[in-house]
Formats: C-alpha cells, sequence, structure tokens
C-alpha cells in the first residue's frame, strides 16, 4: 500500500516538472523583456495587427434628463402683415348703463323782449278805387305783437328803431296810371308809379328803411288810379324791425 502510494506521488512529481521549468523560464524572459531596452525588443513584445471591429453593443439605459436651459433672447419683431379684408358688421350691442349727469351749463342769454319781435305782411283780395285816401287790406297774414291795425291799414311803432317796410302793387286794367305813395307820420317818403294802357294790367314796388320813434306810423295812401285785388294776393304790404335804436 505504502509503496504504490509512492509511485503515485513519484508519477505526479515526474508530471509537473515540465511544467514548473516552463513557468520559470517565461518568468526569466518576462524579466529580460522588461530590463530590456525598448529599441531592442525585437520578437517577445511584437505587437500584431489590430484587429477587426467587433459588433456594437446593446445601446444602454436613458441617462437623468438634464436641467433645463435658460431662456433664449427675444427675436427682432417680425414685418407688419397684410391688412385684412373689413369684417361684417357686428350686430347692435346692449344698451348700456346710464351715464352721471353732467354739470350744469351756464346761463343763457336773455331772451328777445316781447316788443323787439315786430313783423307784419297784408294782401288785398278786393279791387281799391278810393283815389287820395290810406290803403285798407282785406287781409293780413302775419301780425306778430299785433301792431298792424288791419281797420285803418297804419303799423305803429312799439319802439325806437329801424325798421324795413316793402309793398307790390298791380293796376287796375280799366286805369292808365296809379300812385302809391309809401306815407310816415303824414309825409310821403318814398313813391311806387305803374302805367300801362287800359285793359292791360301792370305791377309795380318799392321798399325802404325807415327810423322811427315809439309811436310814428307808417302807411300806404293810394294817389291816383286804381289797384286791383283778387285771390291771387298781388297788392300786399310788409314790413319788420331790424334792430332797436337808443
Amino acid at each position: 500500500m505504502a509503496l504504490k502510494s509512492f509511485e503515485c506521488c513519484s508519477l505526479l512529481f515526474f508530471l509537473f516538472l515540465p511544467f514548473c521549468l516552463c513557468q520559470e523560464e517565461y518568468s526569466e524572459e518576462q524579466q529580460e523583456v522588461v530590463d530590456r531596452p525598448p529599441s531592442e525588443c525585437n520578437h517577445c513584445c511584437y505587437r500584431g495587427e489590430p484587429g477587426n471591429r467587433g459588433w456594437p453593443g446593446p445601446p444602454g439605459l436613458s441617462g437623468i434628463p438634464g436641467n433645463h436651459g435658460n431662456n433664449g433672447n427675444n427675436g427682432l419683431p417680425g414685418r407688419e402683415g397684410m391688412k385684412g379684408d373689413l369684417g361684417n358688421k357686428g350686430g347692435m350691442g346692449p344698451r348700456g348703463e346710464r351715464g352721471v349727469q353732467g354739470i350744469k351749463g351756464m346761463k343763457g342769454q336773455a331772451g328777445i323782449p316781447s316788443e323787439l319781435k315786430v313783423a307784419f305782411m297784408a294782401s288785398m283780395a278786393t279791387h281799391f278805387t278810393n283815389q287820395n285816401s290810406g290803403i285798407i287790406f282785406s287781409s293780413v297774414e302775419t301780425n306778430i305783437g299785433s301792431y298792424f291795425d288791419v281797420m285803418t291799414g297804419r303799423f305803429s311803432a312799439p319802439i325806437a328803431g329801424v325798421y324795413f317796410f316793402i309793398f307790390n302793387m298791380m293796376k287796375h286794367e280799366d286805369v292808365e296810371e296809379t300812385t302809391v305813395y309809401l306815407m310816415h307820420n303824414g309825409n310821403a317818403i318814398i313813391t311806387m308809379f305803374s302805367s300801362e294802357s287800359k285793359g292791360k294790367h301792370d305791377t309795380a314796388g318799392n321798399s325802404g328803411v325807415l327810423k322811427l320813434d315809439t309811436g310814428d306810423e307808417v302807411w300806404l295812401r293810394m294817389g291816383n288810379g286804381a289797384l286791383h285785388g283778387d285771390h291771387q294776393r298781388y297788392c300786399t304790404f310788409s314790413g319788420f324791425l331790424l334792430f332797436e335804436s337808443i
């Protein structure tokens, strides 16, 4: 038994002895290679050609998201776009709330006194043939202030002032000439004269501006001839106050 064990140990020793000798020789050669200058390396440390590139490995796991970067600077303003088409008219909106009451206005100017509102117009609807007498008109269309007397045909000035008067007459066809005077307190101021052969009508007129005192009277006086009157109202007499005088 002991002999067999010894044989086995001897066999193992002889088997591992070459391996140990090679390892020692390899260690010595490695030591020489290290101690040898790089320029003298010519066989044991020779670097071979690079091998073929290997296949890419699988992608790695996604990393943790990085921090949010700073905002960039504002860009330059863009160019103005083209004007769009006019839109449809919108519907009426709801009624707004009542506004705040405004401030009280300034006091207005005084109104015109009633005695300064003076105007009249009279007309003739019938023929008038009374010569050398005051003309009476058949109707009065306007008589503001009632300062024209339709019964006498005379105007009485309510205040001192400047007045304007105008009259237009039509000659009767039965006469050749007709004369009418504008009277101021009995004095003839201006005259109207119409002349045409018998059987024909003719119209004429005149006007004037008079300065009157309070109570002065103005009327028309017939001279010679006759006046034509009908519904057309060809003969009229008008007047009104221009302004008050001091």
